[in-house]
């Protein structure tokens, strides 16, 4: 993603530090401006999908003009994905607490909850676009999949060390174990309720317990 910012020529005399207290000009109608796009993205991709996602449509729905638009982003695809990680990042953050069972459970629960409504639908579009589309379906895997997994390696790896999982545990296959089945259910369009969650997270980590 391009910056908007251009780069000083050196010996060019910088501008007046600003003191503590004043805001800078323009920064904050920037920031809002990409918050209306980015918020217009997600709108269009919930309603139409990406075979019907375009920058126009984000530049009319958002009001901001189509140039400054194609400025900040190479393609509808990077807008349309950094339109979906925008809307759903707080909804998928990582708990941390004294038990790493817990946490897993928690985050299992929290991406089901996000799956059941517009995001799920998203997901099964950008999958469905994805096969024919190569750059779509890596954009998706990169900017969403992989973040996730390694998240989620990371909350298993706390549980290695301090002793609540087995060591030898295959990190990779208890995150497909986890994953996978959600991934399944909400393509198929079967359902992923709390208690189902539940039950498969209680059926894949009772596997990885260490034993006392």
């Amino acid at each position: 993603m391009q910056s908007s910012e251009i780069a000083r020529p050196a010996g060019r005399p910088q501008p007046e530090r600003l003191q503590p207290g004043r805001s800078q000009p323009g920064r904050p109608r920037c920031d809002a401006t990409r918050k209306s796009v980015l918020a217009a993205a997600y709108d269009l991709l919930a309603e139409g999908g990406l075979s019907r996602f375009t920058i126009e449509g984000v530049a009319v729905r958002s009001g901001v003009a189509r140039s400054t638009i194609y400025r900040w982003w190479p393609s509808k695809g990077a807008l349309a994905m950094e339109g979906f990680l925008q809307a759903t990042a707080a909804d998928l953050a990582v708990p941390a607490s004294d038990s790493v069972v817990a946490d897993l459970q928690a985050t299992l629960r929290r991406f089901a909850r996000l799956v059941r409504g517009k995001a799920g639908r998203i997901i099964r579009c950008i999958i469905a676009e994805g096969q024919g589309d190569p750059e779509t379906i890596e954009a998706f895997l990169t900017g969403f999949v992989m973040p996730r997994r390694a998240e989620v390696r990371a909350v298993i790896a706390r549980g290695i060390a301090s002793g609540e999982l087995r060591r030898d545990l295959d990190v990779e296959i208890t995150c497909s174990g986890l994953f996978g089945p959600l991934y399944l259910r909400m393509l198929l369009n079967e359902g992923v309720d709390d208690a189902w969650v539940d039950r498969l997270s209680g059926f894949v980590l009772a596997g990885c317990l260490a034993r006392r």
